[in-house]
């Protein structure tokens, strides 16, 4: 397997105006699920082509184990790729569509027959070698695609490039289960290029997102989740994503709505904005102390979605003065229209000019 290192990608597609990938940075380290996230046209499928050699990058460099490789091909690599639809060849069974990367770079048949064998258990399609592509289902198609990724012992690292697309929803769960039950056990190196952050939050050990060309934040699903360096990673990792709220630094204090929050220490007067995740906060008919930052909302909605023990777990959706603002919360009947909300300012960030700032209430969220 290999780590991965690029520095300063960049890369534009001839007579595009703006770059497609705008200094990239990136470290993967040996054995690890690395997922590329982010809106369409954010620039991952292109920087996976950097990686995977198809694309050669206009400066910066790029390493795999220590090594350049940026000028070299994908084959001189030993990379791996898997598409968003399954690339196989429709003449030939299963077991003869895992052999054939073994069989073309000269391997004897019964050991190469012997490779595929294992690849095949581990991804439980043994059942299935014996049939023709054409008879197989997207899901089944997508399997092999992948089991020819990984048939190859001496590949270095696997690409996918959202390899869930094409599969139906109600069965994507179990290619990813299956994705990622094959990169622990051989200890693969994978980059997993997605928009949707469910398969990113629950696939990846650590997730870099893209905007426009540039990698906003890389970390672990949770320091995402949690510790959004930017506004925009902060709305679009959730569902619903954080809320942002209006807010004010005053004398080193969070003021919202002329009210005190929480204490700014070291963060210079100004506008800016409160983050929280929908579960970072309550709201309650009255007030629980005099201490106690209360914010007043509207009820403008309440959604059931699922069941917490004996209790409904339901979506609130709130108005403060115009800004919607969404809460989870137990309870099998909707507050009244009216009510306060009460916000864990222990685990809030906040933002100025959507980035994050240094201290938010003192917690060292950055």
């Amino acid at each position: 397997m290999a780590s991965i290192q690029a520095r300063d990608l960049r890369y534009t597609y001839r007579g595009a105006t703006a770059p497609s990938v705008s200094g990239a940075d990136l470290d993967i380290e040996d054995g690890e699920a690395h997922a590329l996230l982010g809106a369409s046209g954010a620039g991952k499928t292109t920087l996976l082509n950097l990686l995977a050699g198809l694309f050669f990058p206009d400066s910066g460099q790029l390493k795999l184990n220590g090594e350049d490789v940026s000028e070299r091909s994908g084959r001189e690599r030993n990379i791996a790729q898997v598409f968003q639809f399954p690339v196989l060849y429709p003449a030939m069974n299963v077991r003869e569509n895992l052999a054939f990367p073994l069989r073309a770079r000269g391997w004897r048949k019964a050991n190469a027959l012997a490779r595929v064998k294992e690849v095949a258990t581990l991804l439980d399609v043994t059942a299935l070698l014996h049939q023709r592509v054409q008879r197989l289902s997207l899901f089944e198609k997508q399997l092999v695609a992948i089991g020819r990724a990984l048939v190859r012992p001496d590949v270095s690292v696997v690409l996918l490039d959202e390899p869930l697309t094409a599969v139906e929803p109600s069965i994507k769960w179990r290619l990813r289960a299956a994705l990622k039950t094959v990169q622990r056990e051989l200890g693969l190196t994978m980059v997993y290029v997605t928009h949707d952050q469910v398969e990113a939050l629950t696939f990846a050990d650590r997730i870099s997102m893209l905007m426009d060309g540039r990698i906003l934040q890389t970390g672990s699903p949770q320091r995402l989740y949690e510790q959004p360096h930017t506004a925009v990673v902060a709305t679009f990792i959730g569902s619903p994503g954080m809320n942002l709220v209006s807010a004010q630094v005053r004398d080193q204090w969070f003021v919202v709505a002329g009210q005190l929050l929480a204490p700014a220490p070291g963060v210079s007067d100004g506008v800016c904005q409160i983050g929280f995740r929908p579960e970072w906060a309550h709201v309650r008919v009255d007030r629980e102390s005099d201490e106690q930052f209360a914010l007043p909302v509207n009820l403008t909605g309440w959604r059931a979605m699922g069941a917490v023990g004996n209790r409904t777990d339901a979506l609130l959706t709130l108005d403060h003065g115009g800004e919607t603002l969404f809460v989870h919360q137990s309870g099998d009947e909707p507050p009244p229209p009216q009510c306060r909300l009460y916000i864990d300012t222990a685990r809030m960030v906040a933002y100025r000019n959507g980035v994050l700032l240094a201290r938010p209430t003192g917690n060292d969220a950055a």
